[in-house]
């Protein structure tokens, strides 16, 4: 494959007149491998170009050294039939043609789609004949020639300043062309003057330029998909794969020097030394602003294979793409104007929703002192020594564990399990959110701190999902929570798919130990209100919770009801179980006896409870 280089599409300095030279001889030579649809031959290359002045030594020259060409079993091809095929059909037409920088016929594109996708022509034909129908997307003329909208003058605004704007067009690019103009007397639908006019300024000029020359002259009447079909078939004027038309003067140089071009060096063993020998793309500062820029210019996430491709060339069967890839990643995570969203993605600084940043209200956990009649403190923490019944063990299971109240998160597992089961409670499906404290540390990347993935819901649609590593919560399934009937308990299986990609199994069961009725969390909201209106203790939550459950309560089951009520660690619930002599385990279950109410506080506990 050809070494990967860095091309700046955004250079200022103008061509040198070598420089045009292998433009305009790489022109042909594009258009040569476009016309013969396959790979081929330095020499079946120039015998198609069909020129006197394009031999087999100047073919070898520019596949050779013409970044978008590269050889395939010892023949040469364009890199354009080497595009992603999860690409849309329209994109990739758009690529083709932007690389090529010429229109191209409609039986062409198809037969390149063909190549990128790997199905017959035939499929390609009535796509393509579909796609360039859209007006605001392609333009036809002449012989079935396509080309992009884009490539047209944009008269959206109507002061020349933002028409100059809007097309990328800087005063230096029209107004000293003016004089010229005005002289050759450039209008619209009478082009006889053109290749005088393009003779007379003696350099390229690009073709939004020229074509708002002839806006200028008359914007009524101008039509600018007419302006440049009737431009490119004009006899004496060429247009370049830069978007600059010359005139026939500037051309007879430029094919003047095709003889010293062709003199160039080759290896005589180009073809295999560039598959054999590519090197790994070198990422300067000037490589750096591209990728930069394509980032700040984007509402939305960018990858780095995208960027890899569209600004460098490099596709995955390149040698080095691995290589490659890593150089754009390292590149981009080292510079601030820009923040790595995990795996491949990038996004401008600032362009994080701000709710990713924060633990929402309804999640945080308030401790109150209360006192009982007697002005004694109620609701106290135990140290872990002081639980009861096994306690010790049950908070920490990860379903007990939530955000805020978790233990240290542990090292990323280096190979951890790829698939992952979740509950979903009560307060976070309010919000659609997750603890990550239900999945092993390393299931989700533990770099960057904030990463965005995308999970495939079981409708088979994607959705966005945060993942914030320091918060330690996932935000996202707001709408998809929504859609599931159980309010408390609901479970389902996390399958990741790669590193920012997940798949949602669900099939409406529940867990048992936390699951909560409609009924019963209409009960619990009636016992919030009074808890807030009576200012209630914990203790008393508990207590108005357990009597509901006279057969007893697993300890899960309990904190998941006190959570409902009102936010409270594990530790605490744990605590209020083990220090009061009117709570005890029955049977594994823990069961309120109202009649030891009057015995409160066991005083054994004091030596555990927390400073």
């Amino acid at each position: 494959m050809a070494t990967a280089s860095a091309v700046l599409t955004n250079n200022r300095e103008p061509l040198t007149e070598q420089q045009l030279t292998a433009v305009y001889a790489g022109d042909i030579i594009y258009r040569a491998l476009v016309e013969a649809g396959e790979p081929l031959k330095p020499g079946e290359v120039a015998r198609i170009a069909g020129r006197s002045d394009v031999d087999l030594k100047l073919a070898r020259v520019v596949l050779t050294t013409n970044p978008n060409m590269t050889a395939v079993d010892r023949k040469w091809t364009i890199w354009s039939r080497y595009l992603d095929v999860r690409t849309p059909a329209d994109t990739n037409i758009h690529k083709i043609l932007n690389t090529c920088g010429h229109p191209i016929k409609q039986e062409y594109l198809a037969r390149e789609l063909s190549a990128v996708y790997g199905r017959p022509t035939e499929v390609y034909e009535e796509v393509v004949e579909r796609l360039v129908s859209n007006a605001r997307r392609f333009f036809t003329f002449g012989d079935g020639l396509v080309a992009p909208v884009s490539w047209l003058l944009n008269l959206d605004s109507e002061g020349v300043d933002d028409i100059l704007f809007d097309n990328f067009l800087d005063d230096e690019d029209v107004f000293p062309l003016i004089p010229a103009a005005e002289a050759a007397g450039l209008k619209p639908r009478d082009y006889s003057s053109v290749a005088a006019f393009l003779n007379t300024v003696g350099k390229p000029v690009k073709s939004k330029a020229l074509q708002f020359l002839f806006w200028r002259a008359d914007p009524e009447i101008f039509c600018p998909a007419l302006t440049f079909s009737t431009l490119y078939t004009t006899a004496g004027v060429t247009l370049l794969s830069t978007g600059e038309f010359i005139g026939s003067d500037l051309r007879a140089k430029l094919e003047a020097g095709f003889a010293l071009l062709a003199e160039q060096e080759v290896s005589e063993s180009a073809e295999t030394d560039i598959e054999e020998a590519a090197q790994p793309l070198v990422v300067g500062e000037a490589e750096r602003e591209q990728l930069v820029s394509a980032i700040l210019l984007s509402d939305d996430t960018v990858y780095a294979e995208a960027l890899l491709e569209e600004l460098f060339d490099v596709t995955e069967d390149y040698r080095t793409y691995g290589e490659d890839l890593k150089a754009v990643i390292d590149s981009l995570r080292s510079d601030d104007r820009v923040v790595w969203v995990g795996a491949t993605r990038f996004r401008a600084q600032g362009t994080i929703p701000g709710y990713v940043f924060t633990v929402p209200g309804l999640l945080e956990i308030t401790e109150q002192r209360y006192m009982d009649a007697d002005g004694l403190p109620v609701d106290q923490l135990l140290e872990d020594d002081g639980f009861d019944g096994g306690l010790e063990r049950e908070i920490m299971n990860p379903l007990a564990q939530d955000v805020l109240d978790e233990e240290p998160v542990a090292l990323p597992d280096m190979n951890p399990p790829s698939n992952a089961r979740a509950v979903i409670k009560y307060h976070h499906k309010q919000i659609g959110t997750l603890p990550l404290c239900q999945f092993s540390s390393g299931f989700f990347p533990p770099e960057p701190a904030i990463l965005e993935t995308e999970f495939i819901l079981p409708s088979g649609h994607k959705t966005r999902v945060w993942i914030n590593n320091e918060t330690r919560l996932l935000y996202g399934l707001l709408d998809w929570f929504s859609s599931i009937p159980i309010d408390s308990g609901a479970t389902f299986t996390l399958e990741r798919k790669s590193a920012d990609c997940y798949l949602i199994n669900f099939n409406d069961e529940s867990e048992p130990t936390m699951f909560i009725s409609r009924n019963r969390v209409n009960e619990l909201m009636v016992l919030q209100e009074k808890a807030d209106n009576e200012a209630l203790a914990l203790t008393d939550i508990t207590r108005e919770i357990m009597e509901h459950y006279r057969k007893g309560i697993e300890f899960l089951t309990l904190h998941t009801e006190v959570n409902v009520v009102r936010r409270a660690t594990r530790r605490m619930v744990a605590s209020i179980l083990s220090e009061y002599h009117y709570f005890f385990q029955r049977g594994g279950a823990w069961v309120y006896d109202a009649k030891k109410l009057t015995q409160g506080f066991d005083k054994s506990k004091r030596k555990y409870l927390v400073k």
